[in-house]
């Protein structure tokens, strides 16, 4: 917060926050660091901060002017360095905003999966499941939720959801959602020791645990190591794609704009 200010006359009093060193503290910017919608009092508190900081780095600025070796203040180079990354960024960043294609088509992202299996290995084991799990449960409920999370339609899952719902149970019964398998552990005291072969069985484990009964099926799986189904690596699917298309959006301009900073005589190589 708070960086050290050009010189600058003070032509009144009433426009500054605070003097020191001959730099002066602008209002303006006191008062742009000021979020919209303050009360008075937070206003108040943070211009403060804001000034008290201002001066504490003035003074400190001034002591190091005084005492450090003009070599040592020399950073024109650092900060036109500092300057032109800063403007090549937010430059980049506006041009490939207002030219990215950012919709990418189902054939195109199941293609590059296929043809970059490599970037899509697991370091852990998923798993396709469902399950349910509440505090007490009588035998119509689950009679009814055995049957329900047995049904291999995925299209027929609202009564089950609702039913969740009115009993207060947490549950996860979309049959297509992709869990890694540690992070279904953190929602299911599941005791898996050979984890490959049991979750393969595709039989729903009932089991009750610390006051609460618990509905698991495991619908598929996908072993460590192995390649991580394509439902589960979209997203990063089309992150790469993205990633590709920006690079090549960058260095297309970065070409175009070579090839005509030297037709128009902008660059010269006297050395070659």
């Amino acid at each position: 917060m708070g960086c050290s200010l050009p010189d600058a006359p003070i032509e009144s009093v009433d426009d500054v926050a605070a003097v020191a060193f001959g730099r002066s503290l602008p209002l303006q910017a006191v008062a742009d660091r000021i979020p919209d919608f303050s009360n008075t009092e937070d206003s108040l508190a943070i211009a403060e901060r804001y000034i008290d900081q201002w001066i504490r780095e003035q003074v400190l600025v001034h002591q190091a002017e005084i005492h450090l070796p003009m070599e040592l203040q020399a950073f024109q180079e650092e900060m036109d360095t500092y300057r032109n990354a800063l403007l090549l960024h937010h430059y980049k960043e506006r041009y490939v905003q207002q030219r990215l294609a950012t919709e990418v088509a189902e054939e195109d992202a199941l293609s590059y999966y296929e043809e970059h299996l490599d970037l899509f290995v697991l370091t852990d084991y998923v798993v396709r499941a469902t399950f349910v799990h509440l505090p007490e449960v009588d035998e119509e409920g689950q009679k009814f939720l055995k049957h329900e999370l047995m049904s291999d339609d995925s299209l027929t899952t609202f009564p089950l959801e609702q039913w969740c719902v009115e009993h207060g149970a947490v549950h996860s019964v979309d049959q297509n959602h992709w869990w890694y398998l540690e992070d279904l552990l953190k929602e299911l005291p599941l005791q898996l020791y050979r984890a490959e072969k049991q979750l393969t069985n595709r039989r729903l484990i009932t089991f009750e645990d610390s006051g609460r009964f618990y509905f698991v099926r495991f619908l598929e799986h996908a072993l460590k190591d192995g390649v991580a189904p394509y439902d589960l690596a979209q997203d990063k699917v089309k992150e790469l794609i993205l990633h590709s298309r920006r690079q090549t959006l960058l260095m297309q301009l970065e070409e175009d704009l070579l090839l005509q900073a030297w037709s128009d005589g902008e660059i010269e190589k006297p050395l070659d």
